[in-house]
C-alpha cells in the first residue's frame, strides 16, 4: 500500500529539520501537514512509498502508531 510522509526541512514547533511526520494514507493529509509547518515558518517535503502502519490527521483513539482511522 502506498503511503505518504512528510520530512521536515525547516525548523517549526520544537522540531528540527529531519523530523518525519506520518505515514498518511491520503496524500491530502501530507499536504495539510506541510501547510501547517509553513504557517509556523517551517517547511517539509512529501515522499510516497511503503512506510509502515499509516496514521492520519483525522484519527480516533490514536493511542499508538497508526491509531484508528475515522470514517470521514
Amino acid at each position: 500500500m502506498t503511503t505518504y510522509r512528510v520530512v521536515q526541512t525547516e525548523p517549526a514547533f520544537e522540531y528540527e529539520p529531519g523530523k518525519v511526520w506520518g505515514p498518511y494514507v491520503d496524500e491530502y493529509d501530507a499536504h495539510d501537514r506541510v501547510t501547517l509547518l509553513r504557517e509556523f515558518d517551517g517547511d517539509g517535503v512529501i515522499e510516497s512509498g511503503e512506510f509502515g502502519a499509516p496514521c492520519g490527521i483525522r484519527t480516533v483513539d490514536a493511542g499508538g502508531p497508526g491509531g484508528v482511522l475515522a470514517d470521514v
